[in-house]
């Protein structure tokens, strides 16, 4: 099989920082193991770069879209692919990540979305996706989000739901697990559930009759989601999201609330609500839960699943360009780039940097 050379335009950071550094992480792992090159630098000769971040970071981004475009101005037979994976809408404030999102995409000859959800969004917002495109779902890592080992439940005892977030934004949802955490201390769900909410809480939110745990990760995080049986999530405009999956893949039927991509990932596994059922949905999962605790053992959204995905698109991707090879720019166009544009760049960047120093009073 032939091997390609891919560079994704995120740091490596060990950890748990962030959904895209969980992806690009999981993805060079499984392309090193399937015999592919793998960098996160602009080295020569590339077949391909991924776009992981669109808006540049200082912490995470290890290049940007102006060296990408540079690098495909110089180098045409490299094939730029844009992983489009976020909106403001789902932080619930104008961070300038649609319209990084939206410029980004002008490199791209092809985009890869991770829900139609978000596919559809930015239609709306005018991304021309008449070009190539793939819708392609996100993985949770199968080393540590698996079932075996999950809890039973049997009916007569409470039903354990949980959720888990990184961020205290109270868009993940805390309005209903506040809604919950309310309802627990009145009957019939008193004593037919308990809850538990793995993460970060927004300032000024005090749970009264559920459980809060600080923020873990890695297996303790697996494990301890299969000590419950159903995963909560009230998550608003996610573009997909990781939490969700994590839960599902642990064994968890999923309740999950009409908004974003949900439906798209959780609708073969759990049980729908929205602002006005949410009461009525939680008790149907009492009813529910043996059949759904069967379906969920079916969900396919693991890393090596998803990857596997990724890497047959980017096999056809460099085949087709292979059979088309672009001419590389002459002497004139290379000098351009490398002795006037390049430095003119960098100059802007310097005095952008200096202008936030100074503004900032630093």
């Amino acid at each position: 099989m032939t091997s390609i050379r891919i560079s994704l335009n995120v740091k490596k950071i060990d950890g748990p920082y962030g959904g895209g550094n969980q992806f690009a992480n999981a993805l060079e792992q499984y392309l090193v193991l399937k015999g592919h090159n793998v960098f996160r630098s602009l080295v020569p000769k590339l077949d391909m770069i991924l776009i992981v971040s669109s808006k540049r970071h200082h912490l995470t981004t290890a290049y940007d879209m102006d060296e990408i475009a540079e690098y495909k101005i110089l180098n045409p037979n490299t094939v730029i692919v844009h992983r489009v994976n976020s909106i403001d809408e789902q932080r619930g404030i104008d961070l300038g990540i649609n319209a990084a999102m939206l410029q980004a995409n002008h490199l791209a000859d092809h985009t890869i979305f991770i829900s139609a959800f978000l596919r559809d969004f930015f239609t709306a917002k005018g991304m021309d996706v008449s070009m190539p495109n793939s819708v392609i779902f996100n993985g949770a890592g199968e080393d540590i989000f698996h079932p075996r080992g999950r809890v039973d439940w049997s009916p007569g005892k409470k039903l354990r739901l949980v959720t888990h977030h990184w961020s205290s934004n109270y868009m993940k949802g805390f309005d209903i697990y506040e809604r919950l955490d309310q309802l627990l201390d009145v009957e019939p769900f008193r004593e037919l559930f308990e809850f538990t909410i793995i993460g970060n809480i927004p300032l000024g939110i005090n749970f009264q009759n559920s459980k809060v745990i600080p923020p873990i990760h890695g297996k303790e995080l697996g494990e301890l989601l299969r000590q419950h049986h159903v995963y909560l999530t009230a998550a608003r405009n996610e573009a997909a999201g990781m939490h969700h999956i994590e839960g599902m893949r642990c064994g968890l039927p999923v309740l999950y609330l009409n908004s974003g991509a949900m439906p798209e990932y959780c609708s073969p596994f759990g049980i729908e609500f929205n602002l006005i059922n949410f009461e009525k949905k939680l008790l149907q999962m009492v009813d529910g839960y043996s059949q759904l605790r069967d379906d969920v053992l079916n969900c396919p959204y693991s890393a090596k699943w998803m990857s596997e995905q990724y890497e047959t698109l980017f096999m056809q991707l460099n085949k087709s360009r292979q059979k088309k090879i672009l001419t590389k720019p002459g002497f004139g166009l290379r000098f351009k780039v490398n002795w006037i544009d390049r430095p003119g760049r960098k100059i802007r960047k310097l005095r952008s940097f200096l202008k936030k120093v100074r503004d900032n009073g630093v």
